[in-house]
Formats: structure tokens, C-alpha cells, sequence
């Protein structure tokens, strides 16, 4: 069994006990009927999403020393900073935010901080995969954290714009790239994991930290 695999297992055995919501997949071999679309039947089920991220933070400030300050509240929005002992990691925001009974949660850099992921992204019932697929997402973007595998390249404001020319978001083996960025994105990424020159254009901020766990 893997490191994570014993992470994962014993994050599990934490959630276990929260008698989190949980549904399977209602599209298992069918597609979504058009009367699901913009339809959010049971919103308070994606509080798995909080109950989730209570087990992470359970077991990684028992087992591994992470200190969480917060969450500070503002309006209907819960933020906390979630940062490992280890030198040279990248602190991590997590904030939870609430309308009516739905919950999203959003992760960021603590830096910036610098938004890479949220979930859901989108609570209607026609993009409902079920509660498995649904955590396995979240659990996915804390790892690359944990492993050292995220990576998050904000290019130079362009003249005139109201924000970064270009985002490259790298987490585990996926990708993604907003705005006009460069076309070799997946090798830049491979070059910030491996502690290579990028060769991005001037003015550009590269997010990315050592693992949190050995």
C-alpha cells in the first residue's frame, strides 16, 4: 500500500464516523433527463463536501503537525489556512461558502491566494455523479498539495486587463489553462515539478511547494 493509499484510508476511517450524506451515481448508464438541468433537488447533501474536509483536517493536524488558523467568517463565508510545519510548502486555503442549504467549497493558495479548484461545479441534478465521485474530486485536489504536485502559473496582467493574461492549473496529472497562455503548457509544468526554467514570459508567478508529507 502506497503513502497515500494509508492517507486516504485513514482519512476514511475519520469520515466514517461524521454519518456524512451519501447517493450514488443516478446517471449510471443513462443520460441526464432535460428536466434535471438548473434543478438542485436536495441541496444540504453536499455538506459530504464540509464533512470531507473535517476529516482531512482532523487527521492531518493529528498525524502530521498541520496548523489550521480560522475559519474567520464574513457573510456566509467560512475561511480558514490550512499550513504544514515543513519548510518550503505552500499554505492552503479553504474556504466554504453557503447559499440556502448548498454548500461550496473553493481551495486556494494561501499566498495570493490564488484559486485552484471548487466544488461542486455545478449542483444540478443533471451533472450529479454521485457522492463518491463527488469526494474523490476534493480528495484529489488536497493530495496535490500534500504530494507536492500542484502547480499554478499566473501570467503577467495584460495592458488594460483586469486580471492575469494567462492561469495554468496543474493538479496530479491533470491540466487545465484559462486566457491566452503558451501552447506548451503540460511542459511547463513538467519543468516547475522538476525545478527546470519554465521559460515563461516576464512577470509571470509560479506557485508551487514541496510536499507536505514524506
Amino acid at each position: 500500500m502506497s503513502k497515500i493509499d494509508e492517507v486516504i484510508s485513514s482519512v476514511d476511517a475519520v469520515f466514517s464516523r461524521l454519518r456524512a450524506p451519501c447517493w450514488p451515481d443516478p446517471h449510471a448508464g443513462r443520460r441526464a433527463d432535460e428536466e434535471e438541468y438548473g434543478r438542485v433537488t436536495d441541496p444540504g447533501r453536499f455538506r459530504a463536501l464540509t464533512l470531507r474536509l473535517a476529516a482531512w483536517r482532523k487527521y492531518l493536524t493529528g498525524s502530521w503537525g498541520v496548523e489550521v488558523e480560522g475559519p474567520r467568517q464574513s457573510g456566509a463565508t467560512l475561511a480558514s489556512l490550512w499550513t504544514s510545519p515543513r519548510p518550503s510548502t505552500l499554505a492552503l486555503r479553504v474556504t466554504v461558502s453557503r447559499t440556502g442549504e448548498l454548500s461550496w467549497v473553493q481551495l486556494a493558495i494561501g499566498a495570493d491566494p490564488v484559486g485552484f479548484g471548487s466544488l461542486p461545479e455545478c449542483a444540478c441534478d443533471a451533472c450529479d455523479r454521485g457522492s463518491a465521485a463527488l469526494l474523490a474530486d476534493l480528495d484529489a485536489l488536497v493530495i496535490s498539495v500534500l504530494t507536492g504536485n500542484l502547480v499554478v502559473v499566473v501570467g503577467p496582467r495584460t495592458e488594460g486587463g483586469p486580471g492575469p493574461g494567462f492561469l495554468i492549473v496543474a493538479t496530479g496529472e491533470d491540466w487545465s489553462l484559462e486566457g491566452e497562455g503558451p501552447a506548451e503548457t503540460a511542459e511547463i509544468v513538467d519543468a516547475v515539478r522538476s525545478g527546470d526554467d519554465p521559460q515563461l514570459p516576464a512577470g509571470s508567478v509560479v506557485h508551487h511547494g514541496r510536499a507536505w508529507l514524506d
